[in-house]
C-alpha cells in the first residue's frame, strides 16, 4: 500500500510497489487477506494498514476500473464505500458479518461470483480462481477462459450454497441452534416459524429477526438451505431416487425438490450426482 510490508492480523504480505492511483488502471484484483473469523476481520479492519488499503481503493475506483475481491477481501471493499447500493458476495460463512458491517451492500451470498457494474466479487477460498476464470472471460473472451479451465481442471461452480453448513453459520448463536436441531428432527414434514421460534424460545418475529441478523437469511431460506444441502448430501452418498429424496427432505415430490435445487443453487438436482462431496 506505502510500499512497505503491511502486518494484518494473520500474516505479512511484501509488495512490490505502493498501491497509488493509476488513470490507466484497467483491472484491481483484491484477494484474501487470510481472515476467517468475526474477530480477526473485526480486528484487521481498525489497522492503519487497512485504512491505507481502502484509501488507495476509493481513490483507484472509477467507471472505467473493475475492482474485483474476493473471500475477506471484499471486506475492504466494503469499508472503502465502494460496494454500497451494489450486488455483492464473500465467503459464505461471513456473509452475514458483510452484511452487519456494511449494510447498503445487497447481498447474495448464494452466487459464487457476482457482478455489478465495476465490482466483481467472489465467496471463499478457492473461489478466487473462479474469480480470475471471470476476469478472463471479460477481458480475453470465452474460448480462452475455456481453455484456462481446462488446464487448471477447474469445474464451473455458480453456487456457494453446496458448501455451506447450517451448523457453522449458527456456531456463534447457540440460542438459534435449537431452530436447525427441531428442523433436521422434522425435516420430512412441513415446518412452521412458529414451531422454529417456539424451539429457541422466542417469538416469531424475534426469532426471524435474530435469524437474519446472524445468517443473512429468512426462516423460509433458512428452512430451504437445510433441505436442499441435505438433500445434496443424500444425492451423493446414498442410492436414493429424486422422489425418494424429495420425500425425506420435505418435499411432495422430486419436481418441488428439483424447483427448489434450481431456485437455492442455480443448478439442477442431477448435477450434484457425480461429484464428490466437495
Amino acid at each position: 500500500m506505502n510500499g512497505k510490508p503491511p502486518f494484518f492480523t494473520v500474516r505479512q504480505l511484501t509488495p512490490r510497489q505502493a498501491l497509488a492511483p493509476d488513470a490507466s488502471a484497467q483491472l484491481v484484483i483484491l484477494p484474501g487477506m487470510g481472515l476467517a473469523t468475526e474477530r480477526e476481520v473485526r480486528e484487521t479492519t481498525q489497522t492503519v494498514q487497512f485504512a491505507t488499503l481502502t484509501e488507495a481503493l476509493v481513490k483507484l475506483a472509477a467507471p472505467e476500473t473493475i475492482i474485483a475481491g474476493s473471500c475477506s477481501g471484499c471486506f475492504a471493499l466494503g469499508q472503502a464505500g465502494l460496494l454500497d447500493g451494489r450486488v455483492a458476495t464473500t465467503t459464505w460463512w461471513l456473509a452475514p458479518l458483510l452484511k452487519t458491517m456494511y449494510p447498503r451492500v445487497r447481498l447474495n451470498s448464494r452466487d459464487i461470483v457476482v457482478e455489478d457494474g465495476p465490482l466483481v466479487t467472489a465467496g471463499a477460498a478457492f473461489s478466487h480462481i473462479d474469480l480470475l476464470l471471470h476476469l478472463i472471460e471479460r477481458f480475453a473472451g470465452f474460448a480462452v477462459a475455456e481453455d484456462c479451465r481446462r488446464f487448471m481442471m477447474a469445474d464451473s461452480r455458480p453456487s456457494q450454497l453446496p458448501y455451506l453448513s447450517v451448523a457453522t453459520l449458527l456456531s456463534a448463536a447457540p440460542d438459534l441452534q435449537q431452530a436447525e436441531l427441531f428442523l433436521r428432527r422434522n425435516i420430512r414434514r412441513q415446518v412452521s416459524i412458529a414451531e422454529l421460534a417456539a424451539a429457541c424460545g422466542m417469538s416469531p418475529r424475534t426469532f426471524s429477526r435474530h435469524l437474519q441478523r446472524v445468517t443473512a437469511m429468512t426462516p423460509t431460506a433458512f428452512v430451504q438451505t437445510l433441505r436442499v444441502t441435505e438433500a445434496i448430501r443424500l444425492l451423493r452418498t446414498r442410492g436414493l431416487t429424486a422422489d425418494e429424496i424429495a420425500a425425506r427432505v420435505g418435499y411432495a415430490d422430486a419436481t418441488a425438490l428439483r424447483r427448489a435445487m434450481r431456485k437455492r443453487t442455480g443448478r439442477t438436482l442431477d448435477s450434484f450426482r457425480e461429484e464428490q462431496y466437495p
